[in-house]
């Protein structure tokens, strides 16, 4: 089980090996804890600035929800190796009741994780859509990294969706999940639309 706190070689050391975990929704996860993370810094490097005291209302809450973020993501990434553990450990059960349940609840696992991964990069870019505006002009590229990786980490979270969608035999569950990571998919790409043009465009005028 690789977690936050392994080194960065360790992280990608595991990711790179024959084994199934860490995998692709680990990394979306990872993904996305670095796009929070460039989205703190440029907010913190925004509080308390000078000039920027206006914006303390909007900036001081954007910084903690970013935090909030970081460490869900974080704790995702773990989750994610344990729903497709789960999902392993079911598939080698006896036939029966018991197997399909287990069986059943492990799919469901390892598409709630990758769903909660893209609702918060969808988050991720709506917190940059609100301050990009005013946060200071010198990160503004550090924004817009952090905007790319936001939609990328909701772009493979639904990847990671729909590859366990098979799994799923319900008809009436396949829809509400394929609304789902529509509404995912479409929401971040309208976000990033938004997002980069105004971003070069500010840093054009501040240049």
């Amino acid at each position: 089980m690789i977690d936050a706190n392994a080194s960065v070689k360790d992280f990608l050391t595991a990711s790179a090996a024959k084994s199934p975990t860490p995998g692709g929704g680990s990394i979306t996860a990872l993904v996305g804890a670095l796009s929070a993370a460039m989205g703190e810094m440029v907010v913190n490097y925004s509080i308390g600035k000078k000039g920027l005291e206006a914006f303390q209302d909007e900036l001081v809450p954007a910084q903690k929800e970013l935090a909030n973020a970081r460490a869900m993501l974080q704790q995702l990434l773990v989750e994610d190796q344990l729903a497709f553990e789960a999902m392993t450990a079911a598939r080698k059960l006896p036939d029966g009741p018991d197997k399909q349940a287990q069986l059943d609840a492990a799919i469901l696992a390892c598409i709630r994780v990758p769903e909660a991964i893209g609702a918060a990069a969808v988050r991720v870019l709506e917190i940059a859509d609100a301050q990009l505006n005013f946060v200071n002009k010198y990160l503004l590229s550090d924004l817009a990294v952090s905007a790319d990786l936001a939609m990328a980490t909701a772009r493979c979270a639904v990847y990671n969706v729909r590859v366990n969608m098979k799994e799923v035999t319900n008809a009436e569950d396949r829809r509400s999940i394929e609304s789902t990571i529509s509404q995912i998919l479409t929401r971040a790409a309208v976000l990033i639309q938004r997002v980069s043009p105004r971003i070069w465009a500010r840093h054009a005028q501040e240049a």
